[in-house]
């Protein structure tokens, strides 16, 4: 057998989604790459790995079993690499945050030095809505969170990274905005 660790990965995707297209857009491939490298794979074992019913992509009962194995020796391979950035004096180890989908232009902002001095760090970033934001945090699969609200019902240590102040913009000259800096007495001169 002449696997690679990148076909393992994708098929880990692909068994983990059922769907070639979202496993494309999980690990940022074309749906082509993907198919290539499931069929790649594929051609170095004589049981199926996947079947096609109809429209939809089934693993086998093999394919459960080979992601199964894959996901393991790509869980002991990313632990030999964290183990040989250790000895080197690097910070190593995953990164899971977790942003509302507003936060996605201000996370950079605030890991790139971070991610920069620390390259043995392998970040995983999820975007997401809020609500899925605070279940991650709830089910700790996160180590960090971005969110503008905070919930009532956890114990949360929190760093607040910035105002988020809201403007109210428009064009001067128009019918609801003179040709003068507003401020909020706008809301009561402007009719209902």
């Amino acid at each position: 057998m002449n696997y690679t660790f990148h076909q393992l990965k994708v098929f880990v995707a692909i068994a983990s989604h059922h769907s070639i297209t979202r496993a494309a857009e999980e690990l940022h491939l074309t749906q082509p790459a993907v198919s290539l490298q499931l069929k790649t794979l594929q051609d170095q074992f004589e049981i199926p790995l996947t079947e096609i019913i109809g429209r939809r992509l089934y693993v086998t009962d093999f394919g459960r079993s080979v992601a199964q194995a894959a996901e393991r020796i790509l869980q002991e391979a990313s632990m030999l690499e964290y183990q040989a950035k250790a000895y080197k004096g690097l910070l190593t180890g995953k990164l899971r945050i977790s942003v509302a989908s507003t936060g996605k232009y201000v996370m950079p902002v605030y890991l790139s030095g971070f991610m920069a001095a620390n390259p043995g760090i392998d970040l995983e970033m999820d975007v997401t809505n809020k609500t899925k934001v605070l279940q991650s945090i709830k089910d700790n699969e996160v180590d960090f969170s971005l969110i503008s609200v905070l919930p009532d019902d956890m114990l949360l240590e929190q760093e607040e990274l910035l105002k988020n102040p809201l403007f109210l913009t428009g064009a001067p000259g128009r019918d609801f905005f003179p040709d003068k800096v507003l401020d909020k007495s706008v809301f009561t001169d402007l009719p209902l």
